[in-house]
């Protein structure tokens, strides 16, 4: 994760069960699960192993995890499978996320519908550092920003990415970076890997 004098840019902890809680839903996304992660998770989570439900979306098969595993394709499946569920999860539940930005506030977007709270959930940034960008001209979402300068999904607009952070829309803030001189775009350079 990159550091940030930001405010809304948010800080990320370490994964760590919180043993007041009754039942446990561990969500990682496998493409952001770094060597050695899993192993390490399935230790902290041991104490909790009774009450665990691991959801691993888009990672190959794997063995060794603490509690019960269910393997969903994507962010998708985690997100309709988070929706049938408005019923099950109450105020004893807890809900830990391990991924990628993207991948994190969509979750936990879809885990506020159905009620968790933000003291039942916990964050973990993995993996890449790329981008959701919101468009503050049309409104609209760029996903899978690398660069410190992209055109607007939806309007074509080219955007500085701001390092402000939105967690109501889960994304970045996008500003059109020729307004006061039209047609002048710096050279756009990987920043987010």
């Amino acid at each position: 994760m990159m550091h940030s004098d930001i405010k809304s840019r948010p800080a990320y902890q370490a994964l760590a069960p919180d043993l007041a809680g009754s039942r446990h839903l561990l969500v990682i996304e496998g493409e952001a699960l770094p060597p050695g992660r899993l192993a390490a998770l399935s230790n902290t989570f041991a104490p909790v192993a009774d009450g665990l439900h691991t959801w691993l979306a888009g990672a190959p098969a794997v063995e060794g995890i603490a509690g019960k595993l269910w393997r969903l394709g994507g962010v998708e499946d985690v997100l309709d499978t988070l929706a049938c569920a408005t019923r099950g999860y109450g105020m004893g539940d807890r809900l830990y996320v391990l991924g990628t930005e993207p991948f994190l506030w969509s979750v936990a977007t879809a885990a506020a519908l159905i009620g968790f709270g933000p003291g039942q959930l916990q964050l973990e940034h993995a993996g890449s550092l790329r981008r959701r960008v919101w468009c503050t001209h049309c409104h609209g979402l760029t996903e899978n920003v690398t660069t410190g300068i992209v055109a607007c999904g939806g309007c074509g607009r080219h955007l500085l990415v701001r390092d402000h952070f939105s967690r109501r829309l889960g994304a970045f803030m996008g500003v059109m970076v020729d307004a006061e001189a039209p047609g002048e775009i710096p050279a756009i350079e990987e920043v987010f890997a």
